[in-house]
């Protein structure tokens, strides 16, 4: 199912956000209130979380009949896209330090709270990767730390009845990919 996942990665933003809500429009604010020391908008590879491709890769791999909807925010330095799902709430998350080290040292510090010991093997894709027993993925990638999160989902997921683990470790690895590309 990978090899279906990975291909056609795009960074395109497709319209603003609501800065009042948080709706997703399928894109990103360009609020004037961006936080000192963060940046106004995201870099077309933090906001891949909630882009079109990412929508169908859910989509496809959970069997769904039509593309979930989804809830963005951006606060200067975190992108977070909401998933509403039948099988429960799902996220991904993309925080933007200011260097890689930063990125190491934050993923590994995440990872500490969530329970997650590191990915090991070819699994961790050269990456430091971390997973939780319970559905919660962290990866470092450049100065870039991603969370993809479902905890909240049930444990088995989709019509081919996947493991929500499972699931969110597909998800970031097609994150994963569509950042290399890019």
């Amino acid at each position: 199912m990978a090899s279906i996942l990975l291909g056609g990665c795009a960074a395109e933003v497709t319209a603003p956000m609501n800065p009042v809500n948080g709706a997703s429009q399928g894109g990103a604010p360009s609020s004037p209130s961006a936080m000192a020391g963060t940046v106004e908008a995201p870099s077309a590879a933090t906001s891949m979380v909630c882009s079109a491709e990412a929508k169908d890769s859910v989509t496809k791999i959970l069997g769904l009949s039509s593309t979930p909807a989804t809830t963005i925010s951006w606060d200067g330095q975190t992108y977070t896209c909401n998933y509403s799902l039948a099988a429960g709430p799902f996220s991904m998350t993309v925080k933007v330090m200011t260097g890689d080290a930063q990125a190491l040292a934050e993923a590994k510090k995440l990872a500490t709270s969530l329970a997650a010991p590191p990915v090991v093997g070819l699994s961790n894709l050269g990456l430091s990767g971390y997973q939780s027993a319970g559905g919660d993925v962290v990866f470092a990638k450049d100065n870039m730390v991603l969370h993809v999160d479902g905890t909240a989902m049930s444990a088995t997921v989709g019509q081919n009845k996947i493991s929500r683990t499972d699931f969110a470790f597909q998800m970031a690895t097609t994150i994963l990919a569509c950042w290399t590309e890019h």
